[in-house]
């Protein structure tokens, strides 16, 4: 994990180095009062979640993807609407309420998650390169993709097709209240265009769980308009 820490906290180095070296004052424009686009890798460090009545699950690190849309305010204030994906697979240990002693099975799979969240960012500097912090609360969507109960079938007359049936299966899934926390690097390197990189922290409040944290990394391209 320690590791994990210090990759992230290179390529933030390395982009405000970066961003020192080579931002021209005459190539940059404010973002005040501007709305900005962002496409975003989001790193998610490995987890232990432990649940009650004794199932655990030993969730690995994994690369997603995802994108937001924001406002700046001033030089320094911004919103943003952030929505992103991560498909990090697992190791479980599954323990049964009715009878906890007997029945724990082992099982691996993929978690399928997504988020949503309303972020609000600070800029400490009115000016092309800046450190900055973020804090956001939202939603996250977990699928364990486990099986939950028997599979259901279901058959309906479709005007083209004529009768089609398929099943479905219902799985261990829900969505529950999240937040975050970040602190990172801006640099606007031209007129419209942004790279932003980021390491923080994203909490789920998880059924039987409790609270849930998962540090992250974030590194972003964004265009302003």
């Amino acid at each position: 994990m320690r590791s994990r820490y210090a990759l992230v906290a290179f390529l933030i180095a390395i982009l405000g180095l970066g961003a020192t070296a080579t931002a021209q004052a005459d190539t940059y424009r404010s973002r005040a009062e501007r709305w900005e686009f962002t496409v975003q890798m989001r790193y998610v460090d490995d987890q232990s979640i432990s649940f009650t009545g004794g199932s655990e699950f030993n969730v690995n690190s994994d690369i997603g993807w995802g994108f937001g849309f924001g406002y700046n305010f001033n030089e320094h204030l911004a919103m943003s609407f952030d929505i992103g994906w991560n498909s990090p697979s697992y190791d479980a240990t599954i323990v049964s309420a009715d009878t906890p002693a007997l029945a724990s099975r082992r099982a691996s799979g993929e978690l399928t998650t997504s988020s949503m969240h309303l972020n609000l960012h600070y800029n400490f500097i009115a000016g092309p390169i800046t450190p900055f912090v973020t804090a956001g609360i939202g939603t996250t969507y977990v699928d364990s993709n486990l099986a939950y109960g028997p599979p259901s079938s279901s058959c309906w007359y479709d005007p083209y097709w004529g009768y089609y049936c398929d099943s479905y299966q219902a799985t261990y899934s829900d969505s529950r209240f999240s937040y975050n926390a970040s602190v990172g690097m801006r640099w606007d390197m031209a007129r419209d265009v942004f790279l932003r990189a980021s390491i923080g922290t994203h909490w789920i409040d998880m059924k039987n769980s409790g609270d849930q944290d998962f540090t992250t990394g974030r590194l972003e391209i964004g265009f302003m308009y």
